[in-house]
């Protein structure tokens, strides 16, 4: 799902735990309840749409550039307020004003123009909801995307860093991803995939640890935010 969060306390070696943390940490800033309307864009094989359930929102979209990972979705979720679609996260499929939360977790980093997906969390996102952000990028560049969603219409109300807890879980969960690994994939292939997982000692892991890449979390509402 993710890179996984680790508080100070978290002491899980379980990866799934780790992963769902993350999506704990961002929908802990925020109310969801019965009445709450969510749209995950990148919702990836739908374990965070999933999780959110526990929260009892009126309803879940997750939508998916793949069509693979929605098929898998619309095969393996069935409660009636879950809905899974492919779709652009640059040009969503919706109506504006249609959600009080959206989330976005670990997925905008591949876009080919983020400003263009920011404008669409404005336009379909009501004037009352919260936009759950979490990502990781370079840190140099990081001030610039901060001007850039203020400069789509987004104010930003928290952020922080959180390359500790993303480090801690890669640690924690390092000897489920090896096992894994070894279970699934032949030798040549293993080092490939160490950044796509996350594994200590990947790229990934060795540019968060040092700082060069900052962990982000985020929490945005419109510019013209109503009570």
């Amino acid at each position: 799902m993710n890179y996984g969060y680790a508080a100070k306390e978290n002491t899980s070696t379980d990866y799934n735990i780790l992963s769902a943390n993350l999506y704990h940490h961002l929908f802990g800033q925020a109310t969801i309840n019965n009445v709450t309307k969510v749209l995950e864009v990148g919702c990836g094989r739908g374990g965070g749409c999933e999780l959110l359930m526990e929260y009892n929102p009126a309803s879940i979209i997750g939508l998916d550039f793949s069509k693979n990972a929605i098929k898998f979705c619309q095969r393996n979720y069935h409660d009636p307020r879950l809905k899974f679609v492919v779709g652009n996260a640059e040009s969503l499929p919706f109506e504006n004003n249609s959600f009080d939360i959206i989330v976005n977790v670990e997925s905008s980093h591949g876009y080919g123009n983020r400003q263009n997906f920011f404008k669409e969390v404005v336009r379909t996102l009501n004037p009352s909801g919260y936009f759950l952000y979490a990502d990781f990028m370079s840190r140099i560049y990081y001030p610039k995307r901060l001007i850039q969603l203020r400069e789509c219409g987004l104010n930003v109300l928290t952020e922080q860093e959180i390359n500790k807890e993303v480090i801690k879980s890669m640690d924690l969960s390092k000897a489920y991803k090896e096992a894994i690994i070894k279970k699934t994939l032949i030798k040549p292939f293993r080092n490939s995939i160490a950044d796509f997982i996350g594994l200590p000692g990947s790229n990934i892991y060795n540019n968060i640890t040092s700082g060069e890449v900052i962990y982000f979390s985020i929490l945005c509402c419109r510019m013209d935010f109503k009570q």
